[in-house]
């Protein structure tokens, strides 16, 4: 999964984690729940944004790896009163209906190895009414060729959804979320993959920049970094 320098991620925390803030404020006494929530990153952000947090962050992670890690910098913060993080299933979300007041699946910033399979349709379920839904991924409205995909791993970039920002709306739409919002992050990602290949020296990654910059499947004509949300009935 494509791995952001720490000035990378603080252009697309601003983009991206701040939205999601705008979207969900205030924060406290909220049940939050993250599904696929890698080193724990997102939790500890949303744990540390508003003073006298007094809310509940929940983490879902599939990768082992990743679980180990967000209970060691748990631990390390002393946050366990405020975040936990469990072990995902690959298929369903292992609480209650209507258990939480939001669930975001954070995926363009801190990407998990191994991401769930879980639909909006499974998690709606766990939403309370009025409960808001918040989704980043990164989609190709088309499918990519073998030898393109080999090259856009070669530069980091190993993970794609095939779907088109309709399918996303309808998705959103059957599993009984309504005001639903797709903001395209594209132009904003385009930027920083640029500032990437003009100092990128590494001649074995010139063709994975090309497809991503130039070619038919490039940023904004068949890859798409988006922004997803709305609220259950």
């Amino acid at each position: 999964m494509t791995q952001w320098t720490e000035d990378e991620v603080k252009k697309l925390s601003a983009v991206i984690l701040e939205r999601i803030y705008e979207d969900l404020k205030p924060l406290d006494a909220k049940k939050i729940l993250l599904l696929c929530s890698g080193e724990g990153d997102v939790a500890f952000w949303l744990a540390g944004k508003e003073k006298d947090f007094n809310g509940r962050i929940m983490g879902l992670e599939l990768d082992e790896g990743c679980l180990k890690r967000s209970l060691e910098r748990l631990r390390e913060r002393g946050l366990e009163g405020i975040v936990e993080f469990h072990r995902a299933e690959k298929h369903r979300i292992p609480f209650p209906n209507e258990e939480f007041n939001a669930l975001i699946s954070e995926f363009i910033i801190f990407p998990t190895p191994t991401p769930t399979e879980i639909g909006q349709v499974e998690m709606a379920r766990v939403l309370r009414r009025g409960g808001k839904m918040i989704l980043t991924d990164i989609i190709t409205t088309k499918r990519i060729p073998d030898h393109v995909g080999n090259e856009l791993k070669s530069i980091g970039l190993n993970y794609l959804c095939y779907a088109t920002k309709n399918d996303f709306k309808e998705w959103m739409t059957s599993a009984g979320l309504k005001n639903i919002e797709i903001a395209d992050l594209t132009p904003q990602l385009k930027q920083i993959w640029e500032e990437r290949y003009h100092k990128n020296t590494i001649p074995e990654h010139k063709e994975g920049y090309h497809y991503l910059l130039n070619s038919e499947f490039r940023l904004g004509e068949t890859i798409f970094y988006i922004y997803v949300k709305g609220e259950k009935l």
